[in-house]
């Protein structure tokens, strides 16, 4: 029998995953883990030994409780290629503009939901246990309205001192910008330096952002300890392939606020 679901609904009533999904977890318990890799990985959805996501996600989350972090590894990535395929189908390039940033945030909101659920908020993807794909709806809607085409950007207004030579950083900026590549985010609660970054950083190449944005999150880039989850995990590469994408990142960010800041 599946542990029950930690969190409840507004109505105070715990969840319950739906019953197909219930039956779908007990017969796949009595597999070894080689043979329910398989099963998650190799049937489409028409086909009758299709596996829900609801049941890999399941699986996945206890993998991380288990310590067994070589299953946890490999089902995180059956599962991330399943959101992929979703997310190439929902928002092609061929259909909507900036479509590759779009699906990058979506996968990268999800990373993170996924991380807090396995460190620090258990339960939090209780519901995604029981209806994924309505779950990433929502958050795809949410991403969609926020960054999404029909979005109009924010006017762009100089930040600091004008002396007839264009805007300048200020004071308050450059000292928190360099706090913040010294590997100390704490300045990042200051609102107007908080949107000055995340204009810049939204101009990075997609993996520069996205080791930027999980590191913001306070996600460790490496860790000795396996049961913390870690960019370098999330991301499958190598401590020091993090290390210098955050480098590169973090001087492309100074030289872009250097040249121009925006609100």
């Amino acid at each position: 029998m599946p542990v029950a679901l930690k969190r409840k609904d507004k109505d105070g009533k715990p969840y319950e995953r739906p019953p197909e999904i219930e039956v779908c977890i007990e017969k796949l318990e009595v597999l070894d883990a080689g043979a329910r890799l398989s099963r998650f990985d190799s049937a489409s959805r028409k086909h009758p030994q299709y596996v829900p996501t609801e049941v890999v996600l399941h699986f996945l989350r206890r993998a991380w409780v288990d310590g067994d972090h070589g299953q946890f590894e490999k089902t995180f990535r059956i599962l991330l290629k399943r959101i992929d395929q979703s997310l190439y189908s929902t928002i092609p390039d061929t259909r909507m503009d900036g479509a590759a940033d779009i699906r990058d945030e979506i996968r990268s909101r999800f990373v993170v939901l996924l991380t807090k659920d396995c460190n620090t908020h258990p339960g939090l993807l209780d519901f995604y246990e029981i209806r994924f794909d309505k779950a990433m709806v929502a958050l795809r809607t949410t991403v969609l309205r926020k960054i999404g085409p029909a979005t109009r950007k924010i006017k762009a207004v100089p930040l600091g001192s004008q002396d007839g030579e264009g805007p300048e950083i200020s004071a308050a900026v450059e000292a928190a910008l360099e706090e913040f590549l010294s590997g100390d985010p704490q300045k990042i609660d200051d609102p107007a330096f908080r949107l000055v970054l995340f204009a810049a950083i939204d101009r990075l190449p997609r993996d520069q952002k996205q080791v930027i944005g999980l590191f913001l999150q306070g996600i460790p880039i490496d860790a000795k300890d396996p049961d913390v989850m870690t960019i370098a995990r999330m991301l499958d590469c190598d401590e020091r392939t993090v290390r210098n994408r955050k480098t590169r990142a973090c001087k492309a960010l100074k030289a872009i606020l250097e040249k121009e800041v925006e609100l």
